[in-house]
């Protein structure tokens, strides 16, 4: 590979597969996988409910930036990020430049059905889930869309997303 883009960074609202998908991913390019919420609860040593609920929000999305940082540092990996990361221009400039981004997606029912008995989605303990399932993808959508390979997760068994993945990652890096 002839690129600088030597990894693979999954973004994408919760629940659309990024946690199923990168390690098939990973094992299938036999690359090492990274999952940039499971490397914040390492390094803080509280699950993400824990940080949101006990530290903030503010304090998850910094530790959020240096995990990412840490999991682009070296190449060859599938990272898997929590849903808001793109948020953050710091966290979209680092993945554009450093990352072959790809989207993974799903519709708000999909989401809703996957997530329903959950409760450790901090952003969704409200009345409506799946009303603020739908306001959070609308405003955040134009992120989701700035990547380099986009794939429905609902029109796709995971393994077969990882084969389409794959083939859109080696078109565009190999020469």
């Amino acid at each position: 590979m002839s690129s600088a883009k030597q990894s693979i960074a999954l973004i994408g609202f919760m629940a659309t597969g990024k946690s199923t998908i990168g390690p098939l991913l990973a094992q299938e390019l036999e690359f090492e996988l990274i999952d940039t919420d499971a490397l914040v609860e390492a390094e803080i040593g509280m699950s993400v409910a824990d940080i949101f609920s006990q530290l903030g929000e503010e304090a998850f999305r910094d530790a959020e930036h240096q995990a990412l940082k840490k999991a682009l540092s070296i190449k060859n990996r599938v990272i898997s990020t929590g849903g808001g990361m793109i948020l953050f221009k710091r966290n979209r400039k680092l993945l554009a430049d450093q990352a072959f981004v790809v989207s993974l997606s799903a519709q708000p029912e999909t989401i809703y059905q996957r997530v329903k008995d959950d409760d450790t989605r901090p952003l969704l303990k409200c009345q409506d889930p799946l009303l603020r399932i739908r306001q959070m993808l609308a405003e955040r959508q134009h992120y989701y869309d700035a990547c380099d390979f986009k794939i429905s997760t609902e029109n796709w068994s995971a393994e077969d997303c990882c084969q389409k993945i794959k083939a859109a990652f080696y078109l565009k890096y190999n020469e």
